[in-house]
């Protein structure tokens, strides 16, 4: 069975890249796996993860929440949506650096939908104060260097300005091996606006922290002169 490629199926894997996992147990169960944050993804998940779900199995998928690491998720077995994300190259079991974004994507033009899918899960948008004014910083941390070097490279064809880095892994005591990570990292209040015009924010958490910074912003340029920059605040 196949689906048709369009903005609802880039989404769905764009969010598969960022928390998603493809799972064969016993060589013949398939499960698919989307993972969230209890703490500030459930939002997410009701408004927007639900319906794609619904849309391609035909049916309510119900969240699961796991108390013990503050986590809610999807598992389910689904054939169908399984083989069709494989057939696209998404892997099974660990993804490592075996992630990029399909050519398919590319040809239809829907690659800020699967860019919006993956920073839903797997970017942040931090604010930070320097020296009293708070500035926003766009970034995403991940193991797989091929993908996040396609999603980088892209955001810099449309005119963000950014650095690309490897964060090399600590020794842990606990494990026998560390994997190194990679970054990119948009500063400021121009990629900023670059990207939610370009890409946008489909995670609510996301667009609620970009409107309060936006309204922010505004409001401390226009009071800069007149009042002490320590008396304006976050909302």
């Amino acid at each position: 069975m196949s689906f048709d490629v369009d903005e609802d199926l880039a989404l769905l894997y764009g969010i598969m890249l960022g928390d998603g996992c493809l799972s064969l147990v016993s060589g013949k169960k398939k499960f698919v796996t989307i993972t969230g944050s209890s703490r500030d993804d459930l939002p997410f998940f009701v408004e927007v993860v639900s319906p794609l779900l619904k849309k391609f199995r035909g049916k309510e998928t119900k969240i699961k929440f796991r108390k013990d690491c503050d986590a809610i998720e999807f598992n389910f077995t689904d054939k169908n949506l399984f083989d069709f994300l494989h057939s696209l190259g998404f892997p099974i079991g660990k993804k490592g650096d075996k992630l990029f974004i399909p050519r398919v994507f590319y040809d239809e033009n829907l690659v800020e939908h699967v860019i919006n899918g993956f920073f839903a899960t797997d970017g942040s948008l931090v604010l930070t104060r320097n020296p009293n004014k708070y500035y926003p910083r766009l970034e995403a941390h991940v193991i797989s260097k091929t993908l996040l070097f396609e999603i980088y490279s892209y955001l810099l064809s449309i005119g963000m300005n950014g650095g690309f880095y490897l964060n090399k892994s600590k020794p842990d005591p606990r494990w026998r091996t560390s994997q190194d990570k990679y970054r990119f990292q948009f500063n400021g209040k121009e990629n900023l606006i670059k990207f939610r015009k370009a890409i946008g924010f489909v995670n609510p958490k996301y667009e609620e922290k970009f409107n309060n910074f936006i309204n922010y912003s505004d409001e401390y340029d226009l009071r800069i002169k007149g009042q002490p920059s320590t008396k304006l605040k976050m909302s």
